[in-house]
Order: structure tokens, then sequence, then C-alpha cells
């Protein structure tokens, strides 16, 4: 017979339990209001990292069931179903009570015996299987507030409204949802706990009042997301096994899984933390305080997951010291990168970035939508197997934004040929550190030629202007107004490159690639500029908004 190493007593059945969180991304971004947002990323987060380890406490348990917790989502480890069930059903009754149309769903996996070093794995993967088919299964929480024609709707959700709330003096009360008024309670618990989480002069950027973010006349909704993430929990067990034993085909047993599944996912969250406030002091050593003040507002920030509103002069600033402090700080954690290493090859793992630059009062989850595609888009370059960190950008000038497949098409010049008017993603780092093939989508060659637009560069914005409108005409019109004007720059050879029709190298995916411009995204950025806070605070906006 074998037994519980913690206890000698006779070993007995182990279950997982996965309490997780659904449907987050229209949860969060379902309203255009920021203290909507703010306050229901807040309350997805208190459920996985709060919630369900106040459930565990009030059973009073003699072990600590808890593996693990993160953003919406918690992983338990009972002895019993009974245990599981009662621990699910305290946390449901409260999402439901607390939480107004936010999904929460937990099961209780199959059962496993602890000694069985091959079994605890199987269980936890079929435990992940069996919580997406009840998810799947569930009706949708809209179908519990059904609509009739005696209600009277909420103006932000268009669901039936509990009563009236208020967001401003400037504006009347308006009829409000109980999943509204929930998120607009917890948008001050939000607040503190992102003052705590920078602390001290970093939190001068988040806004006083959530409604209220200052810029300069556009908005960056920023969406970043560690690339290869994934990877290390597909095969987790064989991943924890290279880490710890050099032998990926070595059996683990039940208490190290559960020690690498703890560590990992708090040392992931530590870095994303340590790496926002690295790329905020950077922002500080860049600008006054003065000029940073209720500028940027983290929204989502677990995981490898980071998501934040700002003026947009600070998105590729920030985005640059975020993604070198996330490798940095992701290689510093010993278990994590022990575990990255046995799933890429390197100690530290990349992020990747999209933003959509919208105005004010652009609808957030359009923007975020959009980011969040861009983020998909600036993954797709790798050296090998591993991803490099980048970013994409779409600076939205029209009223309404189209999928991104919709605006990134080719646009047909007058002379037949096609040419993009974008020319991301680009890639972090210096030209010379990547692949021969991938060094034209250096971040830096963009930096170069935002230099000659500048006002010690040697290309006016009007002579700028002409190239653009030369690039409408036709790729022979841009070739020959950019001949004309190359010969003023220090270096013409150079000038000529950078600013000449670029192609990706031919591939078996993209035999035939299309040509596309980098001036038009350093026109894009060259406009984006951070203004004095006097001028700024004419530009802040509440009350509806990415603002």
């Amino acid at each position: 017979m074998t037994t519980d190493p913690r206890t000698g007593a006779p070993s007995a059945e182990r279950h997982w339990v996965l309490i997780e969180t659904g449907g987050n991304q229209r949860y969060i971004f379902g309203s255009n209001r920021m203290r909507h947002v703010v306050g229901a990323s807040q309350l997805v987060h208190e459920v996985g990292t709060e919630w369900a380890r106040e459930a565990v406490d009030r059973l009073g348990l003699p072990y600590d069931p808890v593996v693990m917790t993160a953003s919406g989502k918690a992983l338990l480890l009972v002895d019993s179903p009974d245990t599981g069930h009662a621990v699910i059903r305290t946390v449901s009754e409260r999402a439901l009570a607390e939480t107004p149309g936010l999904r929460v769903t937990g099961v209780v996996g199959p059962p496993f015996d602890p000694m069985d070093d091959t079994a605890h794995e199987k269980a936890r993967v079929e435990t992940y299987r069996l919580q997406a088919r009840v998810r799947a299964a569930r009706p949708d929480p809209l179908v519990r507030d059904r609509v009739f024609p005696w209600h009277r709707l909420c103006r932000d959700s268009g669901q039936p409204a509990e009563r009236e709330e208020v967001y401003s003096d400037a504006e009347p009360s308006v009829p409000t949802s109980a999943g509204m008024l929930a998120r607009s309670r917890a948008r001050r618990r939000a607040r503190n706990r992102l003052v705590g989480k920078l602390t001290g002069r970093l939190a001068q950027v988040v806004p006083a009042h959530l409604d209220v973010l200052r810029h300069s006349g556009w908005v960056a909704v920023i969406h970043a997301d560690g690339n290869g993430v994934g990877g290390l929990f597909r095969g987790f067990v064989q991943n924890v096994a290279e880490a710890e034993y050099g032998d990926r085909n070595r059996p683990v047993s039940l208490e190290t899984h559960r020690r690498y599944q703890r560590d990992v996912a708090r040392e992931l969250d530590d870095a994303t933390w340590d790496a926002v406030r690295d790329a905020i002091a950077d922002l500080l050593a860049r600008w006054r305080e003065d000029d940073l003040r209720e500028r940027l507002l983290p929204i989502v920030v677990g995981g490898d997951d980071v998501t934040l509103a700002c003026d947009a002069a600070l998105a590729v600033p920030f985005l640059r010291a975020f993604a070198d402090a996330f490798a940095r700080h992701t290689a510093e954690r010993p278990t994590l990168s022990a575990v990255a290493r046995a799933a890429t090859g390197h100690p530290g793992l990349t992020a990747s970035a999209g933003f959509a630059v919208v105005k004010s009062h652009h609808p957030f989850g359009t923007a975020y939508n959009l980011a969040e595609a861009l983020t998909v888009s600036a993954k797709r370059f790798k050296d090998g197997e591993r991803a490099l960190a980048g970013f994409d950008f779409h600076v939205a000038h029209a009223s309404s934004l189209r999928d991104l497949a919709e605006l990134r098409e080719y646009v047909q010049n007058g002379d037949g040929t096609r040419v993009a008017r974008h020319a991301g993603p680009y890639l972090f780092g210096r030209a010379a550190a990547l692949p021969d093939e991938l060094r034209h989508r250096s971040v830096e060659l963009l930096d170069e030629v935002s230099g000659w637009l500048g006002p010690d560069g040697w290309l006016t914005a009007a002579q700028a202007h002409t190239l653009r409108e030369a690039a409408d005409r036709g790729l022979a019109e841009y070739r020959h107004q950019l001949a004309l004007l190359v010969g003023r720059a220090t270096d013409p050879d150079r000038a000529h490159r950078l600013l000449d029709v670029q192609r990706d190298p031919v591939t078996e995916a993209e035999p035939d690639p299309e040509p596309f411009l980098r001036l038009f995204d350093a026109l894009h950025l060259r406009g984006l500029r951070l203004q004095a806070p006097e001028l700024a605070a004419a530009g802040s906006v509440s009350n509806g908004g990415v603002a």
C-alpha cells in the first residue's frame, strides 16, 4: 500500500479544480466608459486572486488546496469532489451577486492517484477539457437579462436598468444596469491597486478620476502579450522535467508539478508588473513629471498580458522600454527562466504589442479589438522557433474602424501598381542584431526616417507630403520625386534606400510579397506630440470614449 508523504496515511485520490472567468474581453470592454472598463478588469482579477482563496479559507480545510491563482483563474488540488464543489459553489454564488454578467465556470476534474507520477498531468489536461465543454454548454449571461417593452434600458449596455447613475456634474443621471453599477463600484479598488502596484512617483501617471485621461488630442489603446508563453504550458510537465532533471521523459511528482505551477504563475505576473514599472520610470526619465501626470492608465496587467490607454505620444517609448524590461525580468526569475529555457531554448521571454491610435471618443471596444489584431500581426516574425519582440500600429483618421484585414488592403495607384501605406510590424532592437532578412523591419530605421522629418532634418513637412501625394499617383511618380529630394540628405544613398519601396524576402508562404513604404508610418508618429500640461488640460476628456 502506498502512503501520502505529507501525513503517512494511506494515499487518497486527488482532484484538480479549475475556476475560470469566460468572455473576459466582452465583459471588460463592453462599455465605452473608462470607469466601467477598469472596474470590470478589477472584478475579473478578484475572482481568481481573491475570491477563490477566501472561499477556501471559509471551508477551514486542514491543508492548502490552492495551487495557482491569477487574474480570472484559480487552480486547486482537493481530496474529494465535495470539497471542490463547495469552493466552486461559493465563488459562483458570489459572482452572481457581485458581478452580474461575468461568466464564472468551475469544474472538478477526474480522480487520480497522487502517488502515480504519470497520472496527475493526464488528469489536469482532462480538467481543462471538461471546463471548456461545461463553459460552452452554459447559456449566455445575457439570457438572464431579458428585455421587455416596459424596461428602461442602460445607456451603456442596452440591458435592463437597475437605477440611475451620475457620472459628472456636467451631465444628467442616466439609467444604468446592475452589471455596470458593479463595475463602477469596483473602480476605486482598481485605482487603489494600481497606485499600490506602481508606488511613489510612478503612480502620478494614473488619472485621479478614471473617467478622465489627459491627452494631446490622440489616445493610444495598447495591448501587449508575451511571445511563446502558451508553449510553456503546452507540455508543461515535460518542460518541468527538463528544468528539474535535465530529462524531458522523466516522470515528475505531483508535488514538483504543483510547485512549478505556482512559481511560474507568480514569477510571470511579477516580471510583467516589474516591466510595466520600468517602462513608466523610463517615461519619467524622458519627460517632466508634470507633463506625464494622469496620462497613462493600466487596465489589464496579469500574467503576460498588458492592456492600457495613454496619450498616443507615449505609446512607442513605453513599448520599447516594456519589451526590453520584460525580456530582462523574465530571464531573472529562476523557475520561470528554467521552464522558458526548456520550452524555447532561451532563458527569457519576448513580448510583442499592437496599438490603435484613436480620437478620445472612439469606442473603446473597437479600438481594443484592433490593438489585439495588431498584436497578432506583430508576432509573425521569428528567429528560428522564437518569436521576435516587435509592435504594429494603426492611426485611425476615420470615425469608424474596420477589421485589420480591410484596413491593410493595398491601395491601387493610378498607374495600376499597388503599395501599402504602412510598413509594420516593426521589430525592437538594432538592425544589426536581427536576422539578415528582417533587418529592414527594425524600429531603428523608423527612428532614422523620423529624424529626417524633424526640425533639424533635411526633409521638410511640405516635401514629405509631396512624396506622399506622389505615392498616390504611382510608384514611378514616387520614385521620381524621391530622386529629386534625396540629394539634400547627408547620405543620399542611405536616404534613398530607406525611403524607397520595401519588400519582404520571398518565402514559400509569401512567394510574391507586396511592396510597402516606411514614410507613411514616420509621418503618422511624427504628428503625435506630447503637449505642455496647460494645453493638454484642454484636451482632457471625461464621460465617454477611451478617455
